[in-house]
């Protein structure tokens, strides 16, 4: 139970310091981006609607807001284009304005809907890829009117028309960037939910969810009507919450949420960078992973330690006769075997797990001399790593996490071990390894912090990509 409650404390504190961070950082820069843009188009409109390439809006001090109206994206006559988009850009800079005067920028106000609804604003004018080859009939009609002031030689409007540009085109991507980890923040908020209000009463196992997943479903479906009553189930979002806690790949799944919330402050708030650049942030990784070396030999020595200590305890008759008779015809000792109890985290269960010393010893010693080749710059194993493509640096940090994770789980039950089994007057004497076990999953969530700030720019790079724009 250890286990999951960790996992699961983890998880719903991260929630919380992602809210904390949205609140209090991330949604007032949100909304003093809207104030910018909506500045910058009241600019824009002034310059146009003066010099007469727009024709202004006669309606628009006549309409009551009570919401979020979308501005009209269809086709128009050649025309009307001067009317039109003059009609629709004064629309959009109203509804910028009320955004900024009435909307409560936080998240129990930004709801999904909300978001979905700003998400839609911000596509009546494309500022980030602002073009008269656009494809959007209101980006597209903009700029011909703004290309034919520009053909006129008034290089004071001109400049004002190209810094208002300029900002709402950067505005814009902070926006849409915002939004979208917003979003994806109500969805592992959701997730979170039903799993303390849902999950915890559906009698599911990864056996069960393996051979009868439609089944666990229809529970899972059951249990929400009480659990989560009056909330959209959103099938997607249960799914993803399933192969997170009962798919064989669990571990790795839980592993990965956790680094994509643990995405630091920093990386919220920087610019993006050339893809090329960010090899370092794996390699930090890599690093940091290989600082846990010191203490995984300080847990090898104390489990010797503890292990030479149970085989000096004093046996009983019939074990000092079996290793009389074993010594006597010449007959190999046993391999030690040590029965440990782990949680595993898909079913919340107590497992029992037989573990044989001596492979399991030298599995610790292999996996030290590895880390502590990550650790070190010049060492042969950092310069192989330095040396591999991106994804191959990904893959290797993410496959150590998560078996470097599973030996944490059975070194803290082999600890449970020596302390409840040996014999009172030998349990004195044991040495426990609970504070290099800390130390370790520390260096696991900082590895993890790496990753999750490299999979968070790497994202970035490629929205900003499909913008057409390659720098930020």
């Amino acid at each position: 139970m250890e286990q999951t409650k960790s996992f699961n404390d983890t998880l719903f504190q991260l929630i919380l310091e992602r809210q904390q961070l949205f609140d209090t950082y991330l949604l007032p820069k949100l909304q003093e981006e809207y104030r910018i843009s909506q500045s910058a188009v009241k600019t824009a409109l002034t310059v146009l609607i003066k010099k007469g390439v727009l024709h202004d809006d006669p309606y628009k001090y006549d309409s009551k807001i009570q919401d979020i109206e979308i501005p009209s994206d269809e086709s128009f006559a050649e025309g009307e284009k001067a009317t039109t988009v003059g009609r629709r850009l004064s629309q959009y800079e109203a509804m910028l304005d009320f955004l900024h005067n009435y909307y409560q920028f936080t998240c129990d106000f930004l709801t999904t809907d909300r978001i979905n609804r700003l998400v839609g604003l911000g596509r009546a004018f494309a500022w980030e890829s602002f073009s008269t080859t656009s494809t959007r009939p209101n980006t597209k009609g903009l700029a011909d009117l703004i290309q034919t002031l520009r053909s006129g030689g008034d290089q004071l409007s001109i400049s004002i028309l190209n810094d208002s540009l300029t900002q709402l085109s950067k505005s814009s991507i902070a926006i849409t960037k915002t939004l979208k980890g917003l979003a994806e923040f109500h969805r592992e908020r959701y997730k979170v939910a039903f799993r303390k209000l849902v999950l915890a009463s559906v009698p599911a196992s990864p056996e069960r969810y393996a051979s009868a997943p439609h089944e666990v479903m229809k529970d899972v479906k059951r249990a929400f009507a009480d659990g989560m009553k009056g909330q959209p189930f959103y099938t997607e979002l249960v799914e993803e919450v399933l192969r997170e806690e009962f798919s064989p790949d669990h571990a790795v799944l839980q592993q990965e949420l956790l680094a994509r919330l643990s995405a630091s402050l920093g990386s919220a708030g920087r610019g993006a960078a050339n893809i090329e650049t960010l090899k370092p942030v794996l390699l930090d990784g890599i690093r940091t992973l290989g600082a846990a070396a010191p203490q995984l030999e300080q847990v090898l020595a104390k489990i010797q330690e503890n292990h030479h200590l149970e085989m000096s305890v004093d046996k009983g008759f019939f074990d000092r006769l079996a290793a009389l008779i074993r010594k006597a015809f010449s007959i190999p000792e046993r391999e030690s075997e040590i029965v440990i109890n782990t949680l595993d985290p898909a079913t919340q269960t107590t497992k029992h797990e037989s573990i044989v010393y001596a492979p399991f010893v030298e599995d610790i010693r292999k996996r030290s001399r590895v880390l502590t080749g990550f650790a070190v710059r010049g060492s042969p194993t950092y310069q192989r790593v330095e040396a591999m493509e991106e994804q191959q640096i990904l893959d290797l940090l993410t496959r150590h996490v998560a078996e470097l994770s599973n030996l944490i789980k059975q070194l803290a039950g082999v600890d449970e071990y020596y302390k409840q089994t040996l014999p009172p007057g030998a349990r004195e004497q044991v040495r426990g390894i609970k504070v290099e076990l800390s130390a370790i999953k520390n260096n696991l969530v900082k590895a993890n912090q790496c990753r999750a700030e490299y999979s968070s720019q790497v994202e970035e790079i490629q929205q900003l990509k499909k913008l057409g724009i390659t720098n930020a």
